[in-house]
């Protein structure tokens, strides 16, 4: 990491840290909901930008994570959010480990669709299991505690935060590590890979639960936010938000997905409240950002910096 992005991301963190004491209360719950997507979005950037698969289903594991912190305290009483956190990640794993080693033998439409259809099964199925989910009703997420003490909205933004600090630097590892360059040689051209003695559906397969994980994190940290789940966060429709951030900031870079869903949390906020239309004025912005620049937010930035450079040059 150079000197320069590491100076920018630190000051990124202070205005982070900064922000709740300075603005109103609402931008703090806007602020932690843009966390929460940004960790859905990083994790979703690991199986699209960096190995280069594209899946439709990825609300299933965000759903997982959810609906875990939600049944855990409906049917256990357990309020604990460090129990209920790595609850959902083992149950996110074994999701993601179970849906992942069926889906990776299949490559481009074909896996993508399929991913599709595994996250519309568990979508129909939370439908099904009234007993348990309470269907369409959906469960109430009371407030749990964190080391005793009970949620607030600023103890709550301040683990988010942390959290979302932690998974960020852990996915920067993995993906600026060898198996993350691996990840990328797959991505590039995956029949030559296998060629050099790579195992590419093993790979594919450890991608796809690592993002499961962060996924489920991500959905862990929602459920309180909101205080209730219900099937609509394993739908497809659902899903297509995460890939939504990840295109307008840029899946060919790892700060891209970061700035989509800081983008898309405030957008979608102005737009729906001043107008019913929103989902029209959204995928207009989409189609725009993808014709206009079709690397993403961040794909424009370095582009100019690239020209700047040039310029400087000559």
């Amino acid at each position: 990491m150079k000197l320069k992005e590491a100076i920018g991301y630190l000051i990124f963190i202070i205005i982070l840290i900064m922000s709740p004491f300075v603005g109103p209360k609402y931008n703090t719950f806007l602020l932690t909901k843009a966390l929460i997507m940004a960790i859905w979005a990083l994790a979703y950037n690991i199986l699209l930008g960096y190995t280069g698969m594209l899946s439709f289903g990825h609300a299933l594991y965000f759903g997982v994570g959810a609906y875990t912190v939600a049944l855990l305290i409906k049917w256990i009483g357990i309020r604990s959010m460090e129990i209920l956190l790595l609850s959902s990640i083992i149950s996110s794993a074994v999701i993601g480990a179970l849906v992942g080693f069926l889906c990776i033998r299949y490559i481009a439409v074909y896996f993508a669709l399929l991913t599709l259809a595994f996250g519309q099964f568990f979508f129909a199925l939370t439908y099904k299991l009234y007993w348990i989910t309470r269907g369409a009703d959906g469960l109430p997420v009371p407030r749990p505690y964190l080391l005793g003490i009970k949620f607030t909205m600023m103890i709550r933004y301040f683990f988010v935060l942390a959290i979302f600090i932690v998974s960020t630097i852990i996915i920067w590892w993995i993906l600026n590590s060898p198996f993350g360059k691996t990840l990328q040689a797959i991505r590039e051209n995956p029949s030559r890979a296998e060629f050099v003695g790579v195992n590419v559906s093993h790979y594919k397969w450890l991608a796809f639960i690592l993002s499961s994980i962060f996924s489920g994190i991500a959905g862990a940290l929602y459920a309180p936010l909101f205080a209730h789940v219900t099937p609509d966060f394993l739908h497809w429709a659902f899903g297509g938000l995460v890939l939504y951030m990840v295109l307008i900031g840029g899946h060919k870079s790892f700060v891209g997905p970061i700035i989509g869903a800081f983008v898309f949390t405030y957008v979608e906020n102005y737009v729906t409240a001043h107008t019913i239309y929103w989902p029209i004025i959204l995928g207009c912005i989409l189609i725009i950002i993808v014709f206009a620049f079709p690397n993403g937010i961040m794909g424009a930035v370095y582009k100019v910096r690239e020209w700047v450079g040039k310029r400087k040059r000559y």
